[in-house]
């Protein structure tokens, strides 16, 4: 009977050494959690979880991509904004010019004096359009040529686009002008009529009628890529907002498979502890009288 009893109380004391043992493992895989802030220490602690995780972090990582894909070009676009804004200003400037250039009372010195302020814009287009955006040209389209103009301006650049991927269904949005979308193309381009307009203004105030109908076709251009570059901006800022909403979305998901329930981790630890002791006390009753058993 002996026998039996010492037995019993020695696989009872068994189970409760291993009850003992997982109370442990448990209460410090809480504590870890704690203090970590991670509900998933380990994969192997929750595959599912560990999964889920993976997967927000991908995409996470993807939309921050797109959302620094959208600042580089919204950062180029507004560049190109400032230059193609006073690009209208000033081929507003010219058109003034030649205007008063035709007037009747115009003398040829006074002409020669506008032609002189003609000369000016055109070097001062010329800058703008050899301007660039972090050491590439704005105006070059897909080349790396420096300029895009030659001093003569010749256009040296492409009509290539260059574009930015937004989202993950492979949408882009172009970022950049190229020079004729800007000055006009070929021998009718800003550069060509500017410099017509400053001979005729020396030499043949007559022929000013026909250059001022030219000009203005430059300047419909330049108007049309003004519009051009503020509705991209417009459509970077709509995309910008709505990349930065699922961005929060996704990290409000992460964090609620990955973060750690402060409040319950710490109800569920107290639990666990008031738990541990208690079978630490029942098992040490149990294993006290079954070591004076085994003693007799």
């Amino acid at each position: 009977m002996t026998s039996i009893t010492r037995l019993a109380t020695g696989a009872q004391s068994l189970q409760n050494m291993d009850s003992v043992g997982a109370m442990s493992k448990r209460m410090a895989r809480l504590q870890e959690q704690i203090s970590s802030g991670k509900a998933i220490q380990r994969a192997s602690e929750d595959p599912s979880g560990t999964q889920s995780v993976m997967n927000l972090r991908a995409e996470q990582t993807r939309m921050s991509q797109y959302a620094q894909n959208i600042d580089n070009g919204l950062l180029r676009l507004n560049a190109t904004r400032t230059q193609v804004d006073s690009i209208n200003d000033q081929l507003l400037k010219a058109r003034e010019i030649v205007v008063q250039g035709q007037a009747s009372n115009s003398t040829a010195s006074s002409r020669s004096a506008l032609a002189a302020q003609i000369d000016v814009i055109a070097s001062s287009l010329l800058v703008a359009a050899n301007s660039d955006f972090a050491g590439r040209a704005l105006f070059t389209g897909a080349t790396s040529a420096d300029t895009a103009y030659t001093a003569l301006g010749a256009y040296v650049g492409d009509t290539n686009t260059v574009t930015t991927r937004v989202d993950d269904f492979g949408s882009t949005v172009r970022i950049e002008l190229n020079g004729p979308e800007v000055f006009g193309a070929d021998v009718t381009n800003a550069f060509a009529v500017l410099t017509s307009i400053a001979s005729n203004l020396r030499s043949t105030p007559a022929s000013l009628s026909v250059d001022l109908t030219s000009l203005d076709s430059v300047i419909t251009t330049a108007r049309g890529a003004q519009s051009t570059v503020v509705s991209r901006i417009n459509q970077l800022n709509e995309l910008r907002d709505v990349t930065a909403d699922r961005i929060l979305s996704v990290t409000g998901a992460l964090a609620a498979v990955e973060d750690t329930d402060l409040t319950k981790t710490v109800m569920e630890l107290t639990m666990q502890q008031t738990s541990y002791e208690a079978a630490l006390y029942s098992t040490a009753q149990i294993m006290q009288p079954s070591l004076m058993d085994f003693l007799r």
